[in-house]
């Protein structure tokens, strides 16, 4: 009882927006309260073609995908390698259904411990970033995971 008094008694009295600066991060004003992005969601529309979680981005056998169309992808799979040097595009099968719809498949690997903070659990914040950069390339319509069933 006495710490709340002696505490009570040390600070000084405020009224309106005197002890705004004390209690709320700078450039934070009263009409306009900060918002703390969710981390688990890429910002704007990107976020719509990421077909997982982040807590269950790492919930596959090895990697994600996505498709690119095949004509004039060049600076695109530049655009992609820019992202990550471990991004790997080409002919082979996809859960993304890339050679039926007539498009090449890009593959992103996540294992653990190298891009996955556990084995089946969340990405790394740089990869989940890196993921999100995907996402933002505007031919990419979808990205998913990879799960094969024997």
């Amino acid at each position: 009882m006495r710490w709340v008094l002696v505490i009570a008694l040390g600070l000084p009295a405020c009224g309106d927006d005197d002890c705004w600066d004390a209690l709320h991060p700078p450039g934070e004003t009263p009409d306009a309260p900060s918002v703390q992005a969710d981390p688990g969601i890429c910002s704007g529309p990107r976020g719509a073609k990421i077909q997982f979680t982040r807590a269950e981005s790492c919930s596959n056998d090895g990697a994600v995908e996505w498709c690119i169309p095949i004509a004039n992808h060049d600076e695109l799979r530049a655009r992609l390698r820019a992202i990550s040097p471990t991004i790997t595009c080409g002919t082979f099968s996809t859960l993304a259904m890339c050679p039926s719809s007539g498009r090449t498949a890009c593959r992103y690997p996540v294992d653990y411990p190298g891009e996955c903070i556990a084995d089946h659990g969340e990405m790394k914040p740089d990869v989940w970033d890196n993921i999100c950069a995907v996402a933002a390339q505007p031919e990419i319509t979808e990205i998913v995971e990879t799960i094969y069933f024997d």
